[in-house]
């Protein structure tokens, strides 16, 4: 089966579809299934009930979607149209083949996606009712019971806003600019990357892997950077401990993926932002540690982690990969339960000395 739209031409034929292509979209660019390697999506697209792509007019696929199905029921995966093909109808296009022009019309269609649900609503697909049951992927160690959440933390300088794709266009903006700044800290520099980002940590949010925020500016809304909670550890009570029993979060977490727009710089807000995100880690989930971890060459990073009282415990070798794809050296610093009271008096004496002023070392990390 065949269709055009505009200069583009959709086609379900199997032998057609460029799997090294969509290897590199979904590898790279897709927020959904990146535990997946070139042969795990390439035995999926083998094994698909149907697919179809989309190819431009000198025969490049720029668009996919493939199907798997029982004869009645079938779930749609892994619908992408490139970026600079975007905007042309064939997202809505590769639906409507998938969905509704082929052999599967009359079946019960399934799909997950965390930012495109007005496109999917136009082929009749809604919330399930009471009858549907899932059973999310877990992460290694998570408990789902104990999954971590978050509101608004709210304070004079700035409100951490769970992160939606709404906040993007202020991300667009609140990231200009500041390429120095940033040579450390992996910043989403352009609306397509910002784009990327948010639908990613949103998608970590869904899967309980993180919480992410917007961080935005108090006195005018504007948004003015990002950060999150991420890496929860979940610990293996034994069954009918106290410290165990209905905990209101995870053990222990991480705070990072923080940035701020260049001018946000020296104004307090990285010193509220802490004081707010540790408060909730402590007296909320009622955690035992926080980390955070920076490139062991950001010396702002650095500074600024040892100025809101965090303890310095070392190096850890090739830990992550660094903003010029290369194993960096991560200087860990952490907050502990013991500890939190004096940080806390310390965070607040802060707040109150630089609210409505400049301070000194607010960073980007």
């Amino acid at each position: 089966m065949r269709a055009t739209v505009g200069d583009y031409q959709l086609d379900d034929d199997p032998g057609r579809v460029d799997a090294d292509a969509a290897v590199a979209f979904l590898t790279t660019e897709a927020y959904w299934g990146r535990w997946r390697g070139a042969e795990d999506i390439k035995a999926q697209i083998a094994a698909a009930w149907r697919v179809v792509g989309a190819y431009d007019p000198a025969g490049a696929m720029v668009g996919f979607a493939r199907a798997f199905g029982d004869g009645g029921s079938a779930y749609l995966a892994d619908v992408y149209v490139l970026a600079e093909h975007r905007g042309a109808g064939l997202g809505r296009a590769l639906a409507r083949m998938m969905i509704e022009d082929g052999p599967g019309a009359g079946w019960r269609w399934m799909l997950h996606t965390s930012d495109a649900h007005g496109l999917y609503r136009q082929f009749g697909f809604a919330p399930p009712n009471g009858r549907y049951l899932e059973r999310p992927p877990r992460s290694e160690g998570a408990a789902p019971a104990r999954r971590a959440a978050s509101g608004t933390l709210a304070g004079k300088v700035v409100r951490l806003e769970p992160l939606q794709h709404r906040h993007a266009p202020g991300l667009v903006a609140a990231a200009a600019d500041g390429a120095e700044l940033y040579r450390w800290s992996a910043v989403p520099q352009d609306e397509a990357q910002v784009r990327a980002y948010v639908e990613t940590a949103v998608a970590a949010r869904d899967s309980g892997t993180a919480v992410p925020f917007a961080v935005v500016r108090a006195a005018d809304d504007t948004v003015i950077g990002s950060t999150r909670f991420f890496d929860f550890g979940y610990w293996a009570w034994p069954a009918g401990n106290e410290h165990g029993n209905d905990r209101p979060g995870p053990d222990t977490c991480e705070i990072g993926y923080t940035w701020l727009s260049p001018k946000a710089i020296r104004t307090g807000a990285n010193t509220e932002m802490k004081r707010l995100m540790l408060t909730h880690a402590f007296e909320v989930w009622q955690v035992s540690s926080v980390s955070l971890h920076t490139d062991a060459k950001n010396e702002r990073s650095r500074q600024a982690m040892e100025r809101i009282g965090a303890r310095f415990e070392g190096v850890l070798r090739a830990h992550r990969l660094g903003t010029d794809l290369r194993p960096r050296d991560s200087a860990r610093f952490s907050v502990t339960a013991a500890e939190w009271p004096a940080v806390k008096e310390h965070l607040e004496e802060l707040s109150t000395r630089f609210t409505g002023s400049r301070s000194p070392r607010d960073w980007a990390g």
